[in-house]
């Protein structure tokens, strides 16, 4: 047996190779005995027991697991413990040598490969953090404790949503997976995830059309004698795409009213008052919901109210919605996101993500409402969602 003993006592040897071959090249193996020697190194363990890797060999490979230990230690890919007992010498544990080396000649990633990706998973995280688009959902992503893997194909998902808002792109959910290579390259469970964290139509990913959905008592007209009267229901929802070959307004509105939060746009419909126009932000305007509130607003100009939730992301979907009317030259001023909002209980604390914000946020000039919501924030350390006084 080419092998030597490294240390021996009366009841324990420790055994190495007598002319080892690694590092340097592997031994000659099997198919079946290179398929068991990766199940043994997957892993960062150095040193492995024995039954451990009798277990992993399981029954049906008992006889391979003892000539690959033997294999193994003869080249020097390994050096075996071993202990004597009722005049025998029985393993105890494997010792690999030169453990990453040996896991990359395999095909195996080692645990300075595992280290490295997590640093760049991370690295990637913290650019992430710091978008307002995508940094609240990059934020929950960094705290989740899950495979390298999968984090890795969500801050894809995020990378690629950047990329598909900064191009003002639109189109529908199988667009946005073939953004990112293919239609089927987005799984079920990870638009579920997309959707917790964002609204996707307002981001121009509609599993159907994008939309805007409004309430209040004007009438739509197209050429050719349509006509659609929006106070036939409590609100209606059009395509966006319909919604740019308006010909007129009738019984125009004398103010808008843009509110974020669902519940509450519902609710202030079903209240709304003659000479409103009530129109859902849907989250982040996108360049579909903005072009189309730009065309009813250039045939039914009027000043706008805009609501949103107390907090440093509302205050930034405040200031998008109101591009339309800034581009028009039209008033507008926030309302229902007063400071005193923030002295209601059952407040959540500002997150890594809001802080990130307001740091953007402090180096703008704003309206004087949104200015005192901004300080407010920082100050207190805490934010409301509309939904409870709206």
């Amino acid at each position: 047996m080419s092998t030597r003993e490294l240390s021996a006592s009366r009841l324990r040897r420790h055994l190495g190779a007598a002319q080892a071959v690694w590092p340097g090249r592997l031994p000659a193996l099997s198919a079946e005995e290179r398929e068991l020697l990766i199940d043994w190194l997957r892993g960062s363990a150095d040193t492995r027991p024995w039954q451990s890797l009798l277990q992993t060999a399981g029954p049906t490979r008992i006889e391979l697991a003892d000539a690959l230990s033997q294999k193994a230690l003869e080249a020097g890919l390994a050096t075996r413990h071993e202990r004597s007992e009722h005049g025998r010498w029985w393993s105890v544990k494997l010792c690999w040598v030169e453990l990453e080396a040996l896991q990359a000649a395999l095909g195996l990633a080692t645990r300075s490969d595992r280290e490295a990706r997590t640093a760049a998973l991370a690295q990637r995280l913290e650019v992430l953090m710091a978008d307002e688009l995508v940094g609240e959902a990059a934020q929950a992503l960094a705290e989740a404790r899950m495979a390298t893997a999968a984090a890795e194909a969500r801050a894809a998902l995020l990378e690629a949503l950047c990329r598909w808002v900064t191009e003002g792109r639109s189109g529908l959910r199988r667009d946005f997976a073939l953004h990112l290579g293919h239609t089927k390259a987005i799984a079920a469970g990870e638009w579920g995830w997309l959707e917790r964290h964002f609204d996707l139509p307002a981001l121009g990913i509609e599993a159907f059309a994008p939309t805007l959905t409004v309430a209040g008592d004007a009438a739509l007209c197209w050429p050719d004698g349509l006509r659609l009267d929006l106070g036939a229901a409590p609100f209606i929802t059009l395509p966006t795409e319909a919604l740019q070959g308006l010909q007129r307004v009738d019984s125009p509105p004398a103010r808008w009213w843009l509110i974020e939060n669902r519940a509450s746009f519902e609710k202030q419909a079903a209240r709304r008052v003659r000479g409103d126009a009530l129109v859902w932000i849907a989250g982040r305007p996108t360049r579909a919901w903005s072009e189309a509130m730009a065309r009813l607003i250039a045939l039914a100009p009027a000043p706008a109210a805009i609501s949103a939730d107390a907090d440093p992301a509302g205050i930034e979907i405040a200031l998008a919605a109101a591009g339309p009317w800034e581009q028009a030259g039209l008033r507008w001023a926030a309302t229902a996101m007063e400071p005193e909002h923030l002295g209601r209980p059952g407040l959540q604390p500002l997150g890594r993500y809001d802080r990130a914000v307001l740091e953007r946020l402090a180096g703008r000039t704003l309206p004087h409402e949104l200015a005192a919501l901004r300080d407010a924030l920082a100050a207190r350390g805490v934010k409301a969602e509309q939904e409870g006084w709206l």
